[in-house]
C-alpha cells in the first residue's frame, strides 16, 4: 500500500489510516469477550490509558494491533515495562504465546510466517518448518523491548521507526523517583520528533492514588470515574489523553461471577474486589481511625501527589500514642510539612525529617501505629514513605 506522511514529510511520521487498520483487526476474528482496541480514538488522541481488574486481554490485543501496523506500514512496537527485570527472556518469553497458538501470525502475514523469534530485545516474524526449524525470519524486527529504568541505554541502540508504544502494567505498588520524566525522555528517544507516536498504557489494577495520574495532570477527572467509564481528558497545555476503566465483561459473565461469589467469596472485604468483580477502585485495606481518641498535636503534614495530609498525634483510650491521617486543605504558621521536594522554607522537612519529633512520628509508622480516615489516604501515605526509601537507595 502507498504510505503517506504527516505534512508530506517522512521525518514527521506516517499518516496512519486507522479505519483500514480497524478493518484488518476485525478480519482476525478475535474472541468477543476479550479487549478490543478498535474503539480507541486514535484520530483524536496520542495517549491512551486502559485500566481493569485482572487480565482482560489488553496486552495481547494491543500487540496484535501494533503487529498490523508493522505489517502494513513497516513501523514497529516498543513494548515497555518499568524495570529491566521485567523484559528478560525468562520473564517475557511467553508474551506472544496466545497470538501464536491462535494462528494470528499466519492470518496477519497471509501464511508467510507462523511464529515469532526473539533476538537481543527484538522480536521478529518467523516461520518454523515441519522439523521444528526456523526456515524464514523477517529482516526487520516488529517489536523492541524497553524498560524505563534503563532509558539512557536506548539512546544509542534504538531504531527510530517504532511508533506504537505499549507501557504494560504501568501501575505498581511502589515507584522510583522521576519515573514519569524518564518515560517521557524515552518517548523522545523513540520518536525523534515524529508526530506519529501512539502511547498505550495499560494495567491490571485500578489504583486511584497512583502518582501517574497526577503527573499526567488527570487525577481530578480520574478520581470521579468508575468502572465502565471512558473519557477524553485535555491537559491544561492541550495534550489529549483517552482514559477508560473497563467494566464487567458481559451479562453472562456477570451472572456466572455472581454464582461463584455466592459459593466462595461472600465476604465484605474490599481486598477481594479484583476477585469478585465488584465495581470499585482497587485499594488495600488500611487501619481506620478508632471512634474515641484525644488529639495531642496536629502540626504535622505530608505534601504528596498534589494532596495535603494531616498527621495528628493522638492518644487512644488505652493510652497508646498513634498517628491519625486525614486529608487537609490548609497550612498554618506553625505547620511542619514533609515533602519530597527540596525547600528552604523553615516549615518544610525533606522526606521524613530529622528532629526528635519527626523520629517519634515515623517510629509510629514502623510500629503500625498509623490510622487513616480512608483507604485512599492510607495508599498515599504508604506511597510517600516508599518514595522516600527509594530515593535513599538511589
Amino acid at each position: 500500500m502507498k504510505i503517506e506522511y504527516i505534512n508530506g514529510n517522512p521525518l514527521d511520521g506516517v499518516k496512519y489510516d486507522f479505519n483500514f487498520l480497524r478493518n484488518e483487526y476485525k478480519k482476525l476474528k478475535c474472541p468477543k469477550d476479550v479487549y478490543n482496541p478498535c474503539h480507541l480514538p486514535f484520530e483524536n488522541c496520542k495517549w491512551f490509558i486502559t485500566l481493569s481488574e485482572r487480565a482482560r486481554g489488553k496486552t495481547t490485543n494491543l500487540l496484535l494491533f501494533g503487529m498490523l501496523i508493522w505489517w502494513h506500514y513497516g513501523t514497529g512496537i516498543c513494548y515497555v515495562r518499568s524495570s529491566e527485570q521485567m523484559i528478560t527472556p525468562k520473564t517475557s518469553g511467553d508474551l506472544f504465546s496466545n497470538i501464536i497458538s491462535w494462528g494470528y501470525i499466519e492470518k496477519i502475514s497471509k501464511g508467510k510466517y507462523n511464529t515469532v523469534k526473539y533476538n537481543r530485545r527484538r522480536w521478529h516474524f518467523a516461520h518454523i518448518n515441519e522439523d521444528g526449524e526456523y526456515d524464514l525470519v523477517s529482516e526487520d524486527a516488529f517489536c523492541f523491548m524497553m524498560s524505563v529504568d534503563k532509558n539512557e541505554y536506548y539512546k544509542s541502540v534504538l531504531e527510530t521507526k517504532n511508533d506504537f508504544i505499549i507501557f504494560d502494567e504501568f501501575i505498581e505498588r511502589y515507584y522510583y523517583p522521576n519515573q514519569f520524566v524518564l518515560f517521557c525522555d524515552e518517548l523522545k528517544t523513540v520518536g525523534r520528533n515524529r508526530q506519529s507516536l501512539i502511547i498505550c498504557m495499560s494495567a491490571n489494577t485500578i489504583d486511584i492514588a497512583s502518582p501517574w495520574f497526577k503527573e499526567l495532570m488527570i487525577n481530578d477527572q480520574v478520581e470521579k470515574m468508575g468502572q465502565g467509564d471512558s473519557e477524553t481528558i485535555t491537559t491544561p497545555k492541550g495534550t489529549k489523553i483517552f482514559v477508560e476503566i473497563l467494566g464487567k465483561k458481559t451479562a453472562k459473565a456477570g451472572k456466572k461471577q455472581s454464582v461463584l461469589n455466592r459459593l466462595y467469596y461472600g465476604f465484605s472485604n474490599p481486598k477481594l474486589a479484583s476477585i469478585t468483580g465488584d465495581e470499585t477502585w482497587a485499594m488495600f485495606n488500611y487501619p481506620h481511625t478508632p471512634d474515641k481518641f484525644n488529639i495531642l498535636t496536629r502540626h504535622h503534614y505530608i505534601e504528596y501527589n498534589d494532596k495535603l495530609i494531616n498527621l495528628e498525634v493522638c492518644g487512644s483510650e488505652d493510652d497508646t500514642i498513634f498517628i491519625n491521617c486525614h486529608f487537609a486543605t490548609n497550612l498554618y504558621d506553625d505547620s511542619i510539612v514533609y515533602t519530597l521536594d527540596f525547600s528552604t522554607d523553615k516549615n518544610y522537612r525533606y522526606q521524613l525529617g530529622y528532629t526528635m519529633m519527626d523520629k517519634f512520628i515515623w517510629d509510629r509508622y514502623k510500629k503500625n501505629l498509623f490510622t487513616y480516615a480512608d483507604n485512599t489516604v492510607g495508599s498515599l501515605v504508604e506511597k510517600f514513605v516508599q518514595a522516600c526509601k527509594v530515593e535513599k537507595r538511589g
